[in-house]
């Protein structure tokens, strides 16, 4: 009886432990997916509200998700208080504050980094146009993430399955 339940425990955490491993694939897509919402909206305040950036910063950080409420919150309190002096510090400030322990990776985060290059630095249509082309390239990151966790989830799942299932094997 006490072997049953000691096998069955050793299985069920594998499988948990691989469970756990594989979310990180879907939590990415979801991500990347607000952080689109997050800049739509950011958009609409700043290109048709023509509401200043700190200020459009502070508006999306009330409306959207973490990780985004709290980047958004830095960039818009960094700006509030004058502790830098131009838009790409405030923001790839904040994206070394609030972005560490979010599920995007590299590639998403060079993304973000050369938006905030040329956000607020033109009049609105080259906005938009900036804001149209960080869509279009988030949407790509969206498939590839969509994809990766496709491939490496059911993987992940089958590992945590397949070790607790050596180890039992080993074990006994």
């Amino acid at each position: 009886m006490i072997k049953a339940i000691g096998a069955l425990l050793v299985i069920l955490s594998s499988s948990l432990l691989g469970m756990l491993m594989s979310s990180k694939y879907s939590l990415r897509h979801k991500e990347i997916r607000k952080l689109r919402f997050s800049l739509q909206m950011l958009e609409t305040e700043i290109v048709y509200g023509s509401t200043p950036i700190p200020y459009a910063c502070n508006n999306v950080s009330s409306k959207c998700d973490n990780p985004w409420r709290g980047f958004f919150k830095a960039v818009s309190d960094s700006l509030l208080e004058r502790r830098f002096f131009s838009m790409e510090e405030a923001w790839n400030q904040a994206m070394i504050e609030k972005l560490s322990d979010s599920y995007i990776n590299t590639i998403d985060k060079e993304l973000l980094r050369s938006f905030g290059r040329v956000i607020g630095k033109s009049d609105t249509e080259d906005q938009k146009k900036h804001f149209k082309l960080v869509y279009a390239q988030l949407e790509h990151h969206e498939k590839m993430a969509e994809e990766e966790r496709r491939n490496n989830e059911k993987m992940y799942k089958s590992m945590g399955f397949l070790l607790g299932a050596a180890i039992l094997i080993i074990l006994v």
